[in-house]
């Protein structure tokens, strides 16, 4: 079975299951989500499955662990990672097949379809490291698990090579970073997805290799990221002394636009703790550091920092200091500044000008707000959007207003929401 698993062997896999426990085709098709006519064009053959999230839902649909088909594992009830075995070995097939996925197409150029290389070369190694960019835009348009497993495959993989292939010192060292790098943006989707056990676990090899390697841009990125996560955790104590070492680790290098999104995320964490004067004055320092165009001094991650995203960490303050209707004020604003390829935001930031609304006791406004971006959440993965969408839904069930009525029924026909 675990040979099966790892060659994406599905009409094995069932077979084997089958010839186990006896359950039917039928049984099979709910267990796994799809229709008994598929189960049985798998079991023989003639019908194949290479797509990330329909095999996470078979392999968990059967109960199998993820980590023997070579996918990124799925979190235990107590919120414990599931190790990989390094025993554990990608077929050359399985990995051409993942590598051939939608998601993957730009890694597949660099990482290649067939075994890994047993030399690295400095420019091979600074290949690997330019992947980031491409994983950055997919994590801006859908965000969310697909984006995550294939960033955690790529981290497996640099990870083996750093064990296994012959290579330089300068290579090494762009190697020991793309590995920081990939920790880290994992740690973010993990935290996209609610994996918080996860993120925690990434952000901490990614913090842990940035210093091993001296790097002050992976360290104060990770910083970053790890400020949101605490604020999640409700530690916004935390999240300031976070943010207050990340602007110490970026002084006399970081850039306006970096330096204003560190006050930023300072400033809601204050908001958070309910100290009005300290959000106040640090988001001002935000403002007032903030040049809305891009520059070379940027680091390539803080490309999603824009007008609109200031403007949305301003909401977040006047939501953590009960002031929905400022709060509504500067989401419309957030929304109408985003750039169209941050789809992801786009349902993000709607979802929560509507939470605004709602908060405000102006459900058609919430229904106004949420409308136009519901075709969007068919495709966004992002778990942090997708929470929002049903927490806005949830308020709006017993609404009395009609455009409440309609939204829910666009939200069932969509597939976002049971039918009542």
């Amino acid at each position: 079975m675990r040979a099966a698993l790892n060659e994406w062997d599905w009409s094995k896999v069932l077979t084997l299951v089958v010839a186990a426990t006896g359950i039917s085709q039928l049984d099979l098709a709910n267990l796994t989500g799809f229709s008994q006519p598929h189960v049985s064009r798998l079991m023989n053959g003639t019908a194949k499955c290479f797509d990330i999230r329909a095999i996470n839902r078979m392999i968990d649909g059967l109960g199998a662990p993820r980590i023997f088909a070579g996918l990124a594992p799925a979190l235990a009830e107590d919120g414990v990672t599931v190790a990989v075995s390094p025993q554990l070995e990608v077929s050359p097939m399985r990995r051409r097949a993942l590598l051939a996925t939608s998601f993957a197409l730009p890694i597949a150029a660099v990482l290649g379809t067939e075994e890994r290389p047993r030399v690295v070369t400095h420019g091979h190694a600074r290949k690997i490291r330019s992947l980031l960019p491409d994983l950055y835009a997919l994590d801006d348009q859908v965000g969310g698990a697909p984006v995550s497993d294939v960033t955690q495959w790529c981290l497996g993989e640099v990870d083996a090579l750093l064990q296994t292939a012959e290579y330089s010192e300068a290579a090494g060292q762009e190697l020991q970073l793309a590995y920081g790098e990939l920790a880290e943006m994992a740690g973010w989707l993990d935290f996209d997805t609610g994996q918080i056990s996860s993120a925690q676990y990434h952000f901490g090899e990614a913090l842990r290799t940035a210093q091993i390697a001296g790097d002050l841009n992976l360290e104060v990125l990770v910083l970053a990221s790890m400020i949101m996560l605490a604020r999640h955790r409700g530690r916004p104590r935390e999240a300031i002394q976070l943010s207050q070492l990340a602007q110490r680790r970026a002084r006399g290098w970081g850039s306006p636009r970096l330096l204003s999104l560190l006050t930023a995320r300072e400033a809601t964490a204050w908001a958070q703790a309910g100290d009005t004067g300290a959000a106040r004055t640090a988001m001002t320092r935000a403002l007032h550091t903030f040049e809305p165009a891009r520059s070379d001094e940027d680091p390539v991650w803080l490309s999603f920092y824009t007008t609109a995203e200031l403007t949305a960490q301003q909401a977040s303050v006047s939501s953590y200091l009960n002031q929905p209707a400022q709060a509504a004020t500067k989401l419309r604003s957030a929304v109408h500044a985003l750039e169209p390829q941050y789809t992801r935001n786009h349902a993000l930031y709607s979802a929560r000008l509507a939470l605004a609304h709602l908060a405000d006791g102006d459900d058609r406004q919430a229904c106004v707000a949420l409308a136009p971006v519901l075709p969007a959440y068919t495709n966004v993965r992002s778990g942090r959007a997708i929470a929002h969408l049903g927490e806005c839904l949830a308020g709006l069930q017993q609404s009395p207003v009609p455009e409440a009525k309609d939204l829910i029924e666009q939200a069932t026909a969509l597939g976002l929401m049971k039918a009542a």
